[in-house]
């Protein structure tokens, strides 16, 4: 789980950061940097393991963005 303590992401856009390219509108007003390719690369990389790559938005802000792998188990 990795947490920012920023404004969060609008309820409506949390699904959209995944896309590739995406990104939030005040990202793109800004010189903030970034290509909006970093949060669709974790997701599928996670999928690839058999996990999966969550966000929601933190209480009383901040965003919130857990990685699940499978447990690797030895035999």
């Amino acid at each position: 789980m990795v947490r920012d303590h920023g404004p969060g992401v609008p309820e409506a856009e949390l699904s959209k950061i995944f896309h590739p390219f995406y990104r939030l509108s005040d990202s793109r007003e800004h010189r903030s940097g970034g290509t909006g390719i970093g949060l669709a690369i974790t997701q599928e990389v996670a999928r690839l393991h058999g996990g999966s790559a969550k966000a929601h938005n933190a209480q009383p802000e901040g965003l919130v963005v857990e990685i699940e792998l499978p447990r690797s188990v030895k035999s």
